[in-house]
Formats: C-alpha cells, structure tokens, sequence
C-alpha cells in the first residue's frame, strides 16, 4: 500500500504518517513517499521552458521503485494499492488518469480528494507561475526570464518563496505527458486507468482546520453574509462574478443574516465545493466506465480532538486518517485515551482498506457489507456503527453540478470562433448528467440569402462578414405552412418558439465540445430534418445532448422546402430540387469550416428522418456530394420510398402554379409568375397544399 500525503501540493512529508501499525495488523507492506511541493514540484509555464508536474512525476518514479525493489522487502509488485488523502487522494486520482502510470498499481483510495478538484486544476498555468515567480522578484516578462530566475534561487530564497506562497499557490497543468489532455475529457472519454476504485469524505470536511487559513479570527463565533461571499472563489475558481455567489449562498442558508446560521452554512458550503461534490463526480465518472467503485463519508467525530476545537465540528478534513493508520494502537504517547469503540473502528477500517489492498473489494468476514456504487449513487456511512446509504450530499449535488454550472455559463461572454467567413459569438449550454460545456453557434450562413433572381436557383457561397456575428439566436425557418408546423409541433407534444418565417433561411446550427481554436479533430454529425418537404426547420433538433454525451460536433441544417426548395417543370426553365442543392452546399460548408468548430472534415456522418432519411439517402446516390461525407444514417425514410418521385413533374408544378393564381400555360410563364410571388403569396400557397405533395425530380 502506497500513501501519497496530503498539503495542498505545497506541505507535508513521509514523517506524517507512520505506516507501522496498518502493517503490522493488515500484514500489508506500507510504502510512504514524498514528492516535491510548491514551486519546486509545480512550476509550470505551460511551454517546453517548464511543463510542471514534476511532483507528480515523482510520484511515478516511486511507484516504478516499487515495482523494481518491493519484492525485497516481501511486497508482490501485482498487488500495488495506491492511497492517499486530501492533495494525495486528487494524487491517486491523477495518477488514474495518467498513461505514464500503467502497470504500476492495481487499486486505488482516493481520501478527501479527487481529480475533479477545479481548484487544484489550471486551465493556463502562467499567471501562477507569474505569480510564484514574482513572489521571488523574479524577472517575469517570458517563460524563459522566469525559469532562468528560479533554476539560480538559493536554498534560502526558495524557503522564502514557500513561506510567502498561499496554501493552495500551486495548480496542475496539462504538460503533454503526465497529463496529454485536460482533465474532465480524459475522464469523459473514459481514457483511464480502470482500476478498482474507493474515494470518499468526511462529514464535515469544511469544519473547522482549513477555514483558518481563510476567515479572520473570531469566525467561529459568526460570519457576515460578505465574509461568506469574499471567501468563495477560494473554494471554486468560477465563483468570480457576485451574483453566482450570492445564489451558491442562498442555496446553503437562505436569505438570513444570523452569523451562527451563515458561519455552518459556509461550513458545509466549503465542504462541498471544495471536496464533496468532486468526490461524486469523479465517483460517477468511474462507475460509467465500469470500473468497480466504492463510496464513503466518515461520519465519527473524534474523542481526542474535541477539547481542541468548537463544539460544532464534526468529523473535520483529515480526521479518518486516525483509524485509517491504526493510531489507536501507536506506541506514540497521546493527551487522552481512545474509547473501546474507537478502537473497533480502528481495525473495522483498517479491515476494509486492508481487504480492498488484497481483492480489490473491502468486504469481508465481520464486516459490514458495502454496497457498490451504482445507480442509486449507493455509499457507506462509516462511524462506530456502519451503515449503507444512497445519495450522498443529494440535493446539493444537484445543484453544484446542474443548477450552478448552468448559473455561471450565463455570466460568460460566449466563445467567439473564426471561420473562413468570419468570427461567430456563440454561446455556452450545459447538458443534465454531463460536466462538458459546450458551445452553440446559431444561425450560421452557408449560401447567400435565396432572394431575387437566386429564387429557384441554385444556392451561391455565403459572403463573409466584418466583425463579430452574433451567434445566439435561432435562424429563420424556409417559407411553410405555419399552422401545419404547429399541429406537428403539437402531435409529439413538443414547446417550442417558432422562429420567423422567410425566404432568408438557408442557416445552419452548430453544437460543439470543443473551444474555440482547439485541434480535437472531433467525428462531425450533420443533421436534416425531416418534414415531407414541406416542414420543418434547424431549430427543431437541439444538438447539444448528442455533442455533449457522444464528444461529436453536431450540425444541424436547413434547405429550402415546399414551392421554393421544389418546384419543377422538368425541363431548364426549372429543373428543380433546389432544396437538395441547398443540403450540398451546407456540406460544403461543413468541408470547409468545421475545423474552427473543433470538427474533422474527413469524419462527417449526415443523418435524417423521414424526408430527412429520404435526403440523406439520395445524397447517397448524387455525384455532387462525392467526398462531402462518409458515412450515413437514414432514418425512416430512404431513396426507394415511391412517394416522393415525380415521373413526371409538370402535374404538381401545374397544381402548384395554379394554387397561385399564375398562368400555368408554359414552364416559362409559371416560374416567371412564381419567381415574382410575394411573401404573402408563397405563405398562402404554402398553407393551401398538402402534407406530401412535393416530389424529387
């Protein structure tokens, strides 16, 4: 059993553990190491000048020692558990997701501590690494400047940097090898290590020792509601804007301002934030991908700490560590006695993590059993009784991970992305059961708007734009029947605004996980709906929870339909199928753009339904759309559904003509008649034909 030790990746030591007793009573051998801390072990200026992460690179190369030597010392180097709390549990659980970790254990504890710590976790490592840097006088207008800086500081001038840091003054970074991608899409890809799995939290994780470090003195006796605002980006490093934090406050304790009620309820906030609702979520992460995972709170408050601390602190940050070692039963002298029960629970968790060491489950003989975590969110409460529960911190996990994340993205400018054309403003959608953020871009022109003589005509490229577009807003919908629209609508029970009708339309929606400008080269999905031709729009299908749940750029598209997207008199007055020339040139779009959006031109799925299907299957079948995509779906509706061919197409255009009150005498003189009808008109048309009448030429 391998601990990794806590302190925030800036204190503590291999003296703070003494592995003696858990060895002895388990017959486990106990490994105990250090790794470098602070500026030392974390510096990064996200470039070849400093990746960081050398703490955590040493955590490696103890771990490979282990599996080199432990055989010496009558370890088996198959059977490695790695543990740790606190930074040493976020340790374990990076080490999970590191591919330079592999074979080097076999199971692992994360303790009040995972990887879904955002405050542990830099998005762009410079201004801490300026920031470190600077604490030291150091030179920091470049990477290079400050690397040179700290590589000359004496022994003296780097105690001094550690005595000036803050607590939390380090972060990790992506570094391209101990972490090749950022953290949440390691884990929602599932590209880990699955590896049985145990993490848990204490009751009172924000009790009492670390708020020290953030409230002033006299806290325990009260906070003010502003006291409680100011300390919360501490906690969460999205909690800049104050409205955010004034909702995360009135989650915890409502609108009152009793500084007894505040100072529990920032407590427990702390808690949560900081530690208790990452443990969830990197518990769920883990279960999704099969891995066997086991949930705790450790719920006893211990006798030896509570004439040291305020009455109304619970089971604090830390304290599980006690019984975890076996301190109960260390030869160390201590100022008062551990009770019998005490004790018991003493072996009782050295039993469970000790099992689990061995099998990879902690059950065992004389235990209580712990259920796995599965769908019920199942855990056990670990006092001096032990007891299995399910829903661990629920109603405040909802709103960490659905409520607030949704709270945030509103205050957020939207992502501003570059194509070929011009910037788009976007904006962020968060998606129920997923962490992923991902950015939606609406209205998108592929084709210049189909007015005047580019009526009944093939669509022509989008013109580019200058500044930035504003992205945000649902497109128009092609010229259709309004009323038919809704009694669809209203069939699958379906509640929605229904955008403005127009000849302006040919717009495309865009839902991406990828931020602006990265290289993910994502599989890309491209969307056309269905309708008969006749219906239908973009806004219909909301792409976002197949973007979010899938990791694809999801387009969805719109085409020209009813009198306008298929009007043909079989011959060159008209030939028709405007609207299918419109899906090609949204392809087109897409081969060349999708890239700005994080998307893989050379990975493009197009899918429909029912005249969706019907496009998609076509498109299939027509030299224009060669290499536009590579594979396809059709969904309920496809190229040998009869209905939709005209063998002869002058019958429905004629009809179609006529409904229009136009001259149906020659091609010549009904498409004159209708490349002149008003909005109006075409609407009138458009509500006077039926569901199908529009037919492939």
């Amino acid at each position: 059993m391998v601990w990794i030790h806590g302190g925030a990746l800036t204190i503590g030591g291999t003296f703070m553990q003494d592995g003696g007793v858990l060895s002895a009573y388990q017959n486990v051998v106990v490994v105990v190491i250090q790794y470098r801390l602070g500026i030392l072990g974390f510096f990064s200026t996200g470039d070849e000048h400093s990746p960081g992460n050398y703490g955590l690179l040493d955590q490696v190369a103890a771990l490979q020692w282990v599996q080199e030597n432990i055989h010496s010392f009558g370890g088996d180097p198959g059977s490695v558990t790695i543990l740790g709390e606190s930074a040493g549990g976020f340790s374990v659980s990076l080490q999970i997701l590191s591919p330079l970790s592999a074979g080097l254990f076999r199971y692992a504890i994360a303790e009040s501590g995972t990887a879904t710590m955002d405050s542990l976790l830099a998005d762009d490592p410079l201004p801490t690494a300026q920031h470190l840097a600077n604490l030291s006088s150091c030179d920091i207008s470049s990477s290079k400047t400050m690397v040179d800086c700290v590589m000359n500081m004496s022994e003296e001038e780097l105690l001094r940097n550690a005595e000036k840091a803050e607590l939390i003054s380090v972060k990790v970074a992506v570094d391209g090898q101990f972490l090749p991608k950022p953290v949440y899409e390691i884990l929602q890809n599932q590209q880990f290590h699955k590896v049985p799995f145990i993490t848990g939290i204490n009751d009172d994780e924000g009790g009492f020792s670390l708020l020290h470090f953030r409230l002033r003195p006299g806290w325990t006796e009260g906070v003010d509601r502003e006291q409680a605002l100011a300390v919360m980006p501490f906690m969460n490093p999205q909690l800049s804007d104050r409205q955010v934090r004034e909702a995360v406050l009135n989650e915890y304790v409502g609108s009152t301002d009793d500084p007894i009620k505040i100072r529990d309820g920032v407590r427990e906030m702390y808690g949560d934030l900081m530690f208790n609702i990452p443990a969830r979520k990197t518990a769920k992460y883990h279960k999704d991908s099969g891995a066997p995972v086991y949930l705790y709170e450790f719920q006893h408050t211990l006798s030896l700490f509570k004439k040291m601390r305020p009455s109304f602190v619970g089971c604090d940050h830390g304290d599980e560590l006690t019984f975890v070692f076996g301190t109960c039963f260390t030869n160390i002298d201590l100022p008062v006695q551990f009770t019998e029960g005490e004790n018991e629970l003493c072996r009782t968790l050295m039993s469970y993590w000790g099992n689990f060491a061995r099998t990879g489950s902690p059950n065992g003989p004389g235990l209580t059993p712990w259920p796995e975590h599965g769908a019920d969110a199942e855990y056990l409460a670990i006092g001096l009784e032990q007891k299995p529960a399910k829903n661990l911190k629920g109603k405040h996990y909802t709103f960490i991970t659905e409520t607030l994340p949704r709270l945030i993205i509103e205050k957020k400018d939207g992502p501003v992305v570059q194509t070929k054309l011009g910037a788009l403003k976007g904006e962020y959608l968060m998606v129920k059961g997923k962490d992923t953020v991902v950015h939606s871009y609406l209205g998108v022109p592929f084709a210049k708007p189909p007015l005047g003589p580019l009526r009944l005509a093939p669509p022509q490229p989008a013109e580019a734009w200058a500044g930035v577009r504003d992205a945000t807003q649902q497109p128009n919908i092609c010229i259709q029947s309004r009323p038919l629209l809704v009694q669809l609508l209203q069939m699958f029970a379906v509640n929605m605004d229904i955008p403005e009708i127009s000849e302006d339309c040919l717009y495309l929606n865009v839902y991406t996980p990828a931020k602006p400008g990265e290289d993910t080269k994502l599989p890309v999905m491209v969307w056309i709906h269905g309708g008969a031709f006749t219906i239908g729009s973009a806004s219909m299908q909301d792409g976002s929870v197949l973007a979010a749940y899938q990791n694809v750029v999801v387009v969805v598209i719109q085409y020209r339909l009813g009198v306008l997207g298929f009007f043909s008199t079989g011959d060159e007055h008209s030939p028709g199928n405007y609207g299918l020339l419109d899906q090609v040139a949204a392809l087109q779009w897409v081969q060349e753009n999708i890239y700005s959006f994080g998307g893989d031109p050379g990975k493009v799925t197009i899918f429909g339904e029912s005249a969706g299907g019907v496009s998609v299957s076509l498109q299939i079948l027509s030299p224009l759309s060669a290499g536009l995509f590579h594979s396809a779906v059709a969904q309920s509706g496809s190229s040998a559904v009869d209905a939709i061919w005209a063998s002869d197409p002058l019958p429905t255009t004629q009809h179609l003509a006529n409904i229009s009150g136009c001259d149906i005498s020659s091609s010549k003189t009904m498409v004159d008649c209708v490349m002149k009808l008003s909005k109006e008109e075409l609407l009138r048309t458009a509500e006077a034909v039926s569901f199908s009448l529009f037919y492939v030429q």
